[in-house]
């Protein structure tokens, strides 16, 4: 067993007189690693709660090695209206990281995660997903690949400039063994739930902090360049794509899927995929409205991957 414990960072005081605070599940054993997992810093990433929800029901039962804290929902105001940024100032909290107290609400916000959570832990994943349409599935390698690998996920991306602004900005110049997940969104699929959930325990496996042998996955592929391929009007998209085609191999430039006038009916747009063979790391895959510029696709370059599909 181990010693679980809640508790709540205070943010601020809003407008309506309520305090905002950001959630905390820490489970402590013996002496180990203090590893550290956050979900909803883009609050349409509504599944990552769920995972990491469901990873504190398994740690319940479980003896720890060290320490795991759990910020469940990181940018709640978010959360609530299923929006990727803050509703009170419409910023995006994982490109101002490490915030600023004298900033906006999410910079003020960020800045909190930062010193109260962020500050301390031997190693950090940020869970992330495709948000409330598009799926998404593979792992970042940010500063320590085996941590990456540890994850479980088919594909890796090891970008070649990071994001300004993001938790990794904050942890990776200080030492801190990193990684954001990206795992499924869209219709929130118990199939990327479970294996998110499978993956997370694994690399609590990989840091000792739980006991059992950490699994290793001889098949993954390592891509340094993704094509976003989004459309430039908005409109009713209709998919070109089923969501069974993730993280699958599509030859040729085929129609990703198409942009329509939803007055006049007349189609604005075919989104077409950019290689010969185009591996889908994200997709939308539903009928639905597309705003134009909307992330919708991110193609894996496979003429610069490692390993073999």
């Amino acid at each position: 067993m181990n010693n679980y414990k809640y508790y709540e960072l205070p943010v601020c005081y809003m407008a309506n007189g309520l305090e905002l605070r950001l959630p905390v599940h820490e489970f402590s054993g013996e002496k180990g690693p203090v590893i550290g997992f956050s979900a909803s810093v883009h609050g349409d990433e509504t599944i990552g709660v769920e995972i990491l929800r469901r990873v504190a029901e398994e740690l319940k039962g479980m003896e720890i090695s060290g320490t795991v804290k759990i910020m469940s929902t990181a940018n709640p105001l978010a959360f609530e209206e299923a929006k990727r940024n803050n509703p009170i100032d419409r910023n995006n909290m994982n490109r101002i990281f490490p915030g600023n107290y004298n900033g906006t609400l999410t910079e003020i916000q960020a800045r909190v995660m930062a010193d109260k959570f962020l500050d301390g832990l031997d190693a950090y994943v940020d869970v992330h997903a495709g948000g409330q349409d598009p799926v998404v599935d593979y792992a970042y390698i940010i500063n320590d690949e085996g941590f990456s690998r540890s994850f479980l996920s088919k594909i890796l991306y090891r970008p070649k400039v990071d994001y300004v602004g993001t938790t990794a900005t904050y942890t990776k110049p200080k030492g801190i063994p990193t990684m954001n997940i990206e795992c499924g969104g869209g219709p929130n699929d118990s199939y990327y739930i479970e294996k998110a959930v499978k993956g997370i325990l694994n690399i609590l496996k990989y840091k000792k902090v739980i006991p059992g042998e950490a699994e290793t996955r001889k098949d993954q592929i390592v891509v340094d360049h993704i094509e976003h391929v989004n459309p430039h009007h908005g409109g009713l998209f209709v998919p070109g794509l089923k969501y069974s085609q993730m993280n699958t191999i599509v030859e040729g430039k085929v129609t990703l899927g198409k942009v329509y006038n939803p007055m006049t009916l007349e189609l604005l747009e075919e989104i077409k995929a950019p290689y010969d063979r185009n591996l889908i790391i994200l997709m939308r895959g539903s009928v639905n409205t597309i705003l134009p510029g909307d992330f919708s696709f991110m193609i894996g370059d496979l003429s610069t991957a490692e390993g073999e599909f």
